[in-house]
């Protein structure tokens, strides 16, 4: 599995597939990098348009919308919504 998956997500191994092939099981946060130093170099490059998010962005709902929004991810209607403060 790559990404993270929904909650209730089962992910099935066998111990023996995994010790013949010598295969190593393994979480990461934020794909193990280091938020204080790379947050800032992905901001500016947002801001500079050389990094382009909108691929990554389900839809844009206003802040009273917001509790819509997570019955929306409840139901797998997107990944990603921008809260605006219009």
């Amino acid at each position: 599995m790559v990404g993270m998956g929904a909650k209730d997500d089962l992910v099935s191994l066998a111990a023996l597939d995994i010790f013949h092939s010598a295969r190593t099981l393994r979480s990461s946060v934020y794909g193990s990098s280091d938020p204080d130093r790379e947050v800032p170099e992905l901001a500016r490059a947002v801001l500079d348009g050389s990094l382009d998010l909108s691929p990554l962005i389900s839809g844009r709902i206003p802040l009273d919308e917001a509790p819509a929004a997570f019955d929306r991810l409840a139901r797998g209607e997107g990944a990603r919504w921008v809260v605006t403060f219009d």
